[in-house]
């Protein structure tokens, strides 16, 4: 047993918790049981020579299995309490500070998937890293995003937010933008969007956001990946950064619009101009010639 473990453990033995260290050691029983099971049908299918989706199946599973098993600890109720209010309301607070002209994408994915995200600095798919096996529905050299209207989606289905009954921290949301004027049409109504390479294209990242639980230890790995460990948020914080880039984004948009209207003036003044000028002389020759015919 860590030490951190032990810790907590007492803490919780002193607060009456004792029921959430039983929990996290059922599911760490658990999550080893089907390591082992996992490990023993990847055996099988080796020795049949059954290399095609079903192995790739298994290969996939017990990756996440054995770096899931890394981040399973005992819950803490203030942690659930904070998740399930996430859950319930953060859709609705986005969606209400967000602005529509803000082309921002959301990808949520498990806490341990987030570390290899950034260890890698990549984010791709199933069929990408397991040689064409597709876990959920995307393809090669894409990926599933939410926009303003799916985050709530993507809160509750991708991110881990319920994991706790399993033990096991909230995921992560990776906010992004996209690379280009293509990019950004690519897969819109489709909810899907280019593979990000966070390297080559660090601008894409806008944030990530988690709960405060996994902060320090997202920090942690964007500093050590070479990333500004700056661009993490709790919730709460994301909302703010979130409101303050689409009030500029919005101001912007105003500005321009006054542009084109001061623009469309302007064009419209000359059209008008250039008629009555138009006008003029063509008032002119015809006083000319009503003068030749009265000769």
């Amino acid at each position: 047993m860590s030490n951190n473990i032990l810790k907590f453990w007492l803490k919780s033995k002193i607060n009456g918790r004792k029921e959430e260290y039983q929990l996290y050691k059922e599911n760490v029983k658990l999550m080893k049981s089907d390591i082992q099971r996992y490990k023993q049908y990847i055996k099988d299918a080796q020795e049949k020579k059954y290399l095609g989706d079903g192995y790739k199946r298994w290969e996939y599973t017990l990756d996440e299995a054995k770096l899931a098993i890394n981040f399973i600890r005992p819950n803490s109720k203030q942690d659930i309490e904070y998740r399930e209010e996430q859950g319930d309301t953060f859709a609705t607070k986005l969606q209400e500070v967000l602005s529509p002209d803000f082309d921002l994408r959301f990808h949520g994915t498990p806490i341990y998937f987030a570390e290899q995200i950034i260890k890698s600095g990549m984010i791709s798919s199933s069929a990408d890293r397991y040689d064409g096996y597709i876990n959920s529905t995307d393809g090669r050299g894409e990926i599933s995003v939410a926009d303003r209207e799916g985050i709530g989606r993507t809160i509750n289905f991708f991110s881990d937010i319920s994991s706790y009954q399993r033990s096991l921290p909230c995921g992560c949301i990776f906010a992004l933008l996209p690379k280009d004027k293509e990019d950004a049409t690519f897969g819109k109504e489709q909810s899907i969007m280019h593979s990000v390479n966070l390297r080559q294209n660090p601008q894409q990242l806008f944030g990530i956001f988690t709960s405060p639980e996994n902060i320090n230890e997202v920090k942690k790995w964007m500093s050590k990946a070479k990333f500004n460990p700056d661009l993490v948020y709790t919730f709460e914080e994301f909302l703010k950064v979130v409101e303050e880039k689409s009030k500029e984004v919005d101001k912007k948009n105003e500005f321009k619009i006054m542009i084109q209207d001061t623009q469309a003036e302007d064009i419209s003044s000359n059209n008008t101009k250039e008629l009555n000028q138009e006008n003029q002389e063509q008032n002119s020759e015809d006083k000319i010639e009503d003068e030749d015919r009265s000769q």
